[in-house]
């Protein structure tokens, strides 16, 4: 075939309907979800050609304009994702630095680059990986004014790292964050006591350093919305993107909880139930970053945590067990909960006709469907649907 099997495109309708931002993953096949972007809020479509191939979009989210542009290749036109990205910047008359590194099981490219754009100069990144199937290649590069740089970079660094090339993406580190951080051949031991039992388990040596980066660059991208309109939508993104990270480094310790607990249980809200109850005994303790969020692999490793980071916890261990689990948080009680969705009596929160029992962590003795009388309106809570 001389194009690829399916049409590339995002349809200008998408961008047109999306002048307040995106908040939703925005797919770049057609009818299929698995090539996908989780833009950061606020880019627009300024410019695209006629066979849906390219795409430039603009953001000032972050005080300074953000060019980015997405671009599609057939797989006859380069035939490896370091060759598209060269060729790519060779055309833009760029200055690069470009280096590979493996992502999703190939070699995918990297370069930050200066450019002059018309009479404007500018710098940023670009990223190319190949598509499943040697379908193609796809480059996302993004630029602004070199004096914005650094306080436009992790904006900008969000967006490359928020691409989905397969379904597999949805549960694994972005492109960004392996580059950073390759996965390391050490490990670390992981001790936990759970309904008395004693599990032993184990993370990468690096998990933890990596989940970190993401946590606090993610939320100097949230921080851009805090006066803004889309900032229910940019919580739901924040907490998406560190799922997405979290749960590949978690995946073995939950295989491992899973072995030792799950034989002993009656039914998945009795799993989901010892799993609660062990959190609800964690060490509570604010975090010193930033974000005020404490990564997953730090609370494996006996570190301090707090609501929201407990119920991100039960959310990656009970959908890696294979429950339909999700969280929530709320601006107006400053607090987060765990939700799992089961036929059992109990609060829930009702959500496109799925009721899903809500999850308190930081109170000991409580049950799945029970919290604070004070704070059950469902209308100060964000739902945040994961994967």
């Amino acid at each position: 075939m001389t194009r690829l099997c399916k049409v590339f495109f995002i349809t200008v309708f998408l961008f047109a309907a999306a002048v307040q931002g995106f908040s939703q993953r925005i797919s770049l096949i057609s009818g299929n979800d698995e090539v996908s972007i989780d833009f950061p809020l606020g880019f627009n479509l300024v410019d695209a050609n006629s066979d849906g191939t390219a795409y430039q979009l603009q953001s000032l989210v972050p005080q300074s304009a953000v060019t980015a542009v997405i671009r599609i290749y057939d797989s006859k036109r380069y035939d490896s994702a370091e060759n598209a990205l060269k060729g790519t910047l060779n055309t833009l008359n760029a200055k690069y630095e470009a280096e590979q590194f493996e992502w999703r099981n190939q070699t995918s490219s990297i370069a930050s680059f200066t450019a002059v754009m018309g009479r404007d100069n500018v710098a940023g990144y670009a990223l190319s990986a190949s598509l499943p199937e040697n379908n193609g290649t796809v480059i996302l590069l993004t630029w602004c004014d070199p004096r914005f740089l650094e306080r436009s970079q992790n904006y900008m660094l969000s967006f490359l790292d928020a691409l989905n090339i397969d379904l597999g993406c949805y549960y694994e580190a972005g492109p960004i964050t392996a580059y950073l951080y390759p996965k390391s051949s050490e490990y670390v031991d992981v001790n936990l006591k759970i309904d008395g039992k004693d599990i032993k388990s184990r993370l990468r040596a690096n998990d933890k350093e990596a989940s970190e980066y993401l946590i606090e660059r993610e939320y100097d991208v949230l921080t851009l919305y805090a006066s803004n309109n889309l900032w229910k939508d940019a919580w739901q993104r924040y907490y998406r993107m560190i799922f997405r990270d979290s749960y590949i480094r978690l995946w073995q310790v939950s295989f491992d909880i899973y072995n030792e607990i799950a034989p002993s249980c009656t039914d998945d809200t009795e799993l989901a139930q010892k799993l609660l109850t062990w959190t609800q005994g964690f060490k509570y303790e604010r975090e010193k970053n930033t974000s005020d969020f404490a990564s997953l692999p730090s609370m494996m490793l006996g570190g301090g945590s707090d609501c929201d980071s407990r119920s991100m916890l039960l959310t990656v261990l009970l959908t890696a067990m294979n429950q339909k689990a999700a969280m929530m948080v709320s601006a107006h009680y400053s607090h987060a909960m765990a939700l799992f969705v089961s036929d059992h009596p109990g609060h829930s929160y009702e959500f496109e006709g799925e009721q899903w029992l809500m999850g308190e962590t930081t109170a000991q003795g409580l049950t799945w469907g029970k919290i604070d009388a004070t704070q059950d309106t469902q209308t100060k809570w964000i739902f945040l649907p994961l994967p």
